[in-house]
């Protein structure tokens, strides 16, 4: 079986759990979350725990679903407590972001700005002139959403011009020699 597969997931007691037909809705009171297990998966909910297993005539090959569904689990019940933050810095000359009523606007050297539509449970919000930071419940679309920004301009070798998350190093490369 999975090594991670076998840690239970603790759930505070803030997180109510209902576990119904393989799928778990949790309701921390102000956002209620659904996940639904993979086939050939048991749950099983006591003492404030979620521990997952393999049912008796699943597949071979379930242990990976076990630690996927695992994983899954232990980030949304982490995402509900306390929201998943990543920082994006900006480097260039005259690069610049605003959020203006749900839409990122990117200036990032191009002969037009980049407006983003921000999904509705991230929230981007502009600190200092070169940093952004993007928060939200969902690791998955907190992760998608730092993708897809950093795809508009990926920082360039040469000058480290362009977007990358904060603390990242950059492999520079050296320019051409006379």
């Amino acid at each position: 079986m999975s090594r991670v597969g076998k840690l239970p997931v603790n759930i505070p007691d803030t997180i109510k759990v209902v576990i119904s037909n393989g799928v778990i809705t949790f309701d921390s009171g102000k956002t209620k979350k659904n996940y639904k297990i993979s086939n050939g998966v048991k749950i099983d909910f006591s003492e404030k725990q979620i521990k997952l297993s393999a049912e008796d005539n699943a597949q071979s090959d379930i242990s990976m679903f076990i630690g996927m569904d695992r994983s899954n689990i232990k980030n949304i019940v982490q995402g509900m407590q306390v929201p998943f933050k990543t920082v994006l810095e900006i480097n260039g000359v005259g690069f610049k972001t605003n959020v203006d009523k749900g839409i990122l606007v990117l200036t990032l050297g191009f002969s037009h700005e980049i407006y983003y539509a921000i999904p509705k449970t991230i929230l981007i919000t502009p600190e200092k002139p070169n940093l952004l930071v993007i928060t939200g419940e969902d690791k998955v679309l907190v992760g998608q959403t730092v993708a897809e920004i950093i795809d508009f301009k990926g920082t360039e070798p040469y000058k480290g011009k362009g977007v990358k998350i904060l603390g990242k190093a950059i492999i520079r490369k050296e320019g051409k020699k006379k």
